[in-house]
């Protein structure tokens, strides 16, 4: 069943407290890092001290305008590509229930598109580039990336090319978010968090990629669609996308 505005379960109370005090106690480096995140001074471009002045929590799902959103919202790119599950030690449990989650989803054949292609042009960091010359130098364009590449696991869980569950699932494939906005409808979704949020701001256009089709269809074959369409069948089924319809059944 497609995902809907305001649909979202969560780890329940008590559990979220027994999971968090075990990691306080057995793992507190891994504790601790998520913590001191929270708190680091808004100069930090990853501080999520903006998360706590308005109330929220957004998962930025690599490839889904997060870095426009962030920006614009936040000034920042508050908690870079954790998964839901790290902002819940990040956070209690009454914060964590409390707080409005959201994140922007895309069409899970043109994310892939788009994510190796920003990759194989070097990505924003030193890390982007080192792991696109390990990892997708042997592939000389999209087609043979899909048919040979993709399905290599060390590529398939880079966070560029992770499925979408995988960041707003805490467990089984029912999403832990209060809103799930949509790439296909940036910025009427957009307006709506901003509304919620009650922030005043408009919504910036970055990290773009200008030379890539705007169509994705047009880079697969029946093929490569079908792969894609396995790999990502959690994403393609939780979300409403489908190959021949680009916008969600949801939108």
């Amino acid at each position: 069943m497609p995902v809907r505005r305001g649909e979202y379960q969560f780890l329940p109370y008590g559990m979220h407290h027994v999971w968090r005090s075990y990691l306080r106690v057995f793992r507190p480096g891994k504790f601790n890092k998520f913590k001191e995140q929270r708190y680091r001074s808004m100069s930090d471009p990853h501080s999520c001290r903006p998360f706590d002045q308005y109330r929220c929590i957004f998962v930025h799902i690599p490839k889904c305008a997060g870095i426009s959103v962030s920006r614009s919202l936040f000034g920042n790119v508050s908690g870079a590509h954790h998964s839901i599950r790290k902002f819940q030690i990040m956070f209690a449990p009454n914060e964590f229930a409390e707080y409005f989650k959201f994140t922007f989803v895309r069409n899970p054949w043109d994310r892939l598109v788009s994510a190796f292609h920003f990759l194989k042009k070097g990505g924003l960091t030193v890390q982007d580039k080192d792991w696109s010359d390990r990892y997708l130098a042997p592939y000389p364009d999209f087609d043979a990336f899909v048919r040979q590449g993709i399905q290599n696991r060390r590529i398939l869980m880079f966070p560029h090319f992770r499925p979408q569950y995988t960041y707003i699932c805490l467990f089984g494939r029912q999403p832990a978010m209060n809103f799930i906005g949509h790439f296909e409808n940036l910025s009427r979704d957009f307006d709506y968090i901003c509304q919620t949020l009650k922030l005043d701001t408009s919504l910036k256009s970055l990290n773009r990629n200008p030379d890539r089709e705007t169509d994705f269809r047009r880079y697969y074959t029946n093929e490569t669609r079908d792969i894609v369409g396995r790999l990502y069948a959690d994403d393609i089924r939780m979300l409403g996308y489908t190959f021949d319809r680009p916008h969600p059944s949801t939108a």
